[in-house]
């Protein structure tokens, strides 16, 4: 597995509120691990969220894979429940508006078979050629606006209630993220990050800095080109580029 990540501060925030981790299970197993999050912003302690909920997540599937008990949707599903659990401890308190919350997204790749889980606004891209195809989508009111066509995607990135989350860890006992399943095929690239990448950078434009491309190097350019254009959130990319193994 060849892999690139970054992270930055934006430049608004005096706090970075993403987290992030990669693990190549490589020569115990073929597969990765990679898991975003992104704490929501105006809530109390949103880094602890996304560390916590990252940490959890991560200490979960390694538990689970070690284990090997469990099938891979069902780890995942795990990895989510654990994550919130792990948040709703740490506010000490019952869920509602003022508790900590953060996005959480995971990819678990197993050979020829990529496993997500995914709740809030990060997001998981698969170049495949000359295409971008979103894995995941954005629990926010906006993209249910264009999930519905009554707001183009190019609009959504400019809208006013665009970081309003419909769907979050830490915000209620029970977890309801998405999981799905998708087939790899040779050449693939696996993107994931925050809002603070795809608020700022488009698709297109994702797409020409990734696809073909050394992923050390593609995460440097798509971080600044986010910064340049203002930067107003936390910017965390991991691009996973799965390897035939000899």
């Amino acid at each position: 597995m060849r892999a690139g990540w970054r992270s930055e501060r934006g430049r608004l925030r005096q706090v970075n509120e993403d987290s992030y981790h990669f693990r190549d299970f490589w020569p115990v197993a073929d597969g990765a691990l990679a898991v975003v999050a992104d704490g929501m912003g105006g809530h109390q302690w949103g880094e602890v969220a996304s560390r916590l909920a990252v940490e959890a997540a991560a200490r979960a599937v390694e538990r689970e894979l070690a284990e090997g008990a469990l099938s891979a949707p069902a780890i995942v599903d795990l990895a989510f429940r654990e994550a919130n659990r792990r948040i709703l401890e740490a506010a000490g308190s019952n869920p509602g508006p003022d508790a900590m919350g953060t996005t959480l997204t995971l990819s678990l790749s197993q050979k020829n078979l990529l496993h997500l889980g995914h709740i809030g606004d990060s997001r998981v891209y698969l170049v495949r050629g000359e295409k971008i195809l979103q894995l995941t989508e954005d629990h926010t009111v906006v993209g249910a606006m264009v999930r519905n066509g009554d707001l183009a995607e190019e609009e959504a990135m400019h809208h006013p209630q665009r970081n309003l989350l419909t769907r979050a860890l830490g915000m209620d006992c029970q977890v309801a993220a998405d999981l799905s399943c998708h087939e790899l095929v040779a050449g693939d690239t696996i993107l994931l990050c925050t809002d603070g990448l795809h608020g700022l950078v488009s698709p297109a434009e994702i797409l020409r800095a990734t696809a073909g491309r050394d992923p050390d190097r593609a995460v440097v350019d798509l971080a600044g080109l986010a910064l340049s254009r203002g930067g107003h959130d936390d910017i965390t990319i991991l691009i996973l580029q799965p390897q035939e193994r000899g």
